[in-house]
């Protein structure tokens, strides 16, 4: 069994704010996939129609790079959404404070730890 200077306590203060770090990655997400579905299309249809390679690539490439603008865009929406909904959900439930007893408790046992890492130097 574990005990618990095994583990490990992190301050909430010194985490980073979850509107910062939950949306970050869908715009480069979002636009990456979208370009990429873009090219296969249009690749797939040229191909499919018989055109020359010349022609579907240079299609496709152009549908990539559309395809990206507009995933972008929506990844860069999204993005607010996001922000916006963790904002507003952090603001309506804020952290409860802890009960009476259970800061005693603390107390308590910051004292006894204290008690017996000295009398651990004691011996």
């Amino acid at each position: 069994m574990a005990s618990s200077s095994d583990v490990e306590i992190v301050d909430n203060d010194s985490l980073i704010d979850p509107s910062e770090y939950l949306a970050d990655v869908s715009t480069q997400l979002v636009s990456g996939v979208l370009g990429l579905m873009g090219f296969t299309t249009a690749l797939l249809v040229g191909l499919l129609a018989g055109n020359p390679a010349i022609a579907i690539l240079g299609r496709a490439l152009l549908a990539m790079l559309l395809c990206a603008l507009v995933g972008r865009l929506l990844g860069s929406v999204g993005e607010v959404c996001v922000r916006e909904y963790v904002t507003k959900y952090k603001s309506d439930r804020p952290q409860p404070n802890k009960p009476k007893e259970l800061v005693e408790l603390d107390l308590k046992q910051e004292a006894h730890e204290s008690v017996m890492n000295s009398m651990k130097k004691a011996a």
